[in-house]
Parts: structure tokens; C-alpha cells; sequence
């Protein structure tokens, strides 16, 4: 069984009140995903789920790191991830326009935490990942150097 199908949460027989769950994000989660831009990682991911009745106050905790590409020099380098965010989902009949909630069909009530786990992941990172001074590849560093403008007076 993949990853990411254990993270299916079918909304229509989630009991009311809270409802809580804990994955781990490792690589394997990473790989099956349609994205290249986080490598692999480890992230606890802890999601609490408030049912009240066709609507779920979604809270989500992340902490750990995961591996992307350094803006810099490419290789692969570690940066810490530390996340807390709040949602709506509601069981709708059709797709209601809401910027305050997620709304998924009554027909087919299954919610995948996959995406969402990953795009929290994500929006965590900096905008620049990148090594600490003097810790990218050297090769790279000598082709950025030799590529570099300077102001010459």
C-alpha cells in the first residue's frame, strides 16, 4: 500500500468531535507525489479533526526537515520545517465557492491529506534553501564565480 492512500480520510463517517491522527513524512511519501521540488524528508505531521456535522475544523502541526535542492549549487541540502495551520472542509453538493473552506462532494466523500500535507510542508520552507556559506559544491562555486557580473570602475 503507497504512502500517500493511507492519508484518505473518507468525511462521511467521521465520528463528531474530535478526531485526531499522526503520520510520518519520510521519502517514500515525497517520491509518490507529482512534485520535484522536496527530495525526501522526515516531518511529524499531526492533524486534528473537529467534526461538527458536515463541517471539519481541520488544524494541522508539522515539525522536522526535509531534503530539497540548494538554490545556489543544486545539491541536496537539509532544512528544517515547523508548520501550524487551520482549515474548514465542508460536505457540499456541489463545488460553492468559499476562499474560507475546502468543499468536498457529498457523492464522493473522500479527503486525501496528501496535497495538503505537502503544500503545508512547502509554504514553510524559506524562499531562498540554500547552503551555509562555504558548503556547496566547489565545482559549482568556481562556475557561478566565473559566470559573475561585477562592476568594474
Amino acid at each position: 500500500m503507497n504512502k500517500t492512500a493511507s492519508l484518505n480520510i473518507d468525511l462521511s463517517l467521521l465520528p463528531e468531535g474530535v478526531n485526531e491522527y499522526h503520520y510520518m513524512l519520510d521519502d517514500a511519501f515525497f517520491s509518490e507525489l507529482d512534485q520535484q521540488t522536496i527530495l525526501g524528508g522526515n516531518i511529524e505531521a499531526d492533524v486534528r479533526m473537529f467534526v461538527v456535522g458536515e463541517e471539519v475544523k481541520l488544524t494541522l502541526a508539522l515539525k522536522g526537515e526535509v531534503s530539497v535542492p540548494c538554490d545556489r549549487c543544486l545539491d541536496p541540502v537539509e532544512m528544517p520545517v515547523e508548520a501550524e495551520d487551520e482549515l474548514v472542509v465542508k460536505l457540499a453538493d456541489a463545488d460553492d465557492e468559499d476562499d474560507n473552506a475546502i468543499y468536498v462532494s457529498r457523492q464522493k466523500p473522500l479527503f486525501n491529506l496528501a496535497w495538503l500535507l505537502y503544500e503545508e510542508t512547502q509554504t514553510a520552507l524559506p524562499l531562498v534553501c540554500c547552503h551555509h556559506e562555504g558548503e556547496c559544491n566547489p565545482q559549482m562555486e568556481e562556475l557561478l564565480q566565473a559566470h559573475l557580473c561585477t562592476n568594474e570602475e
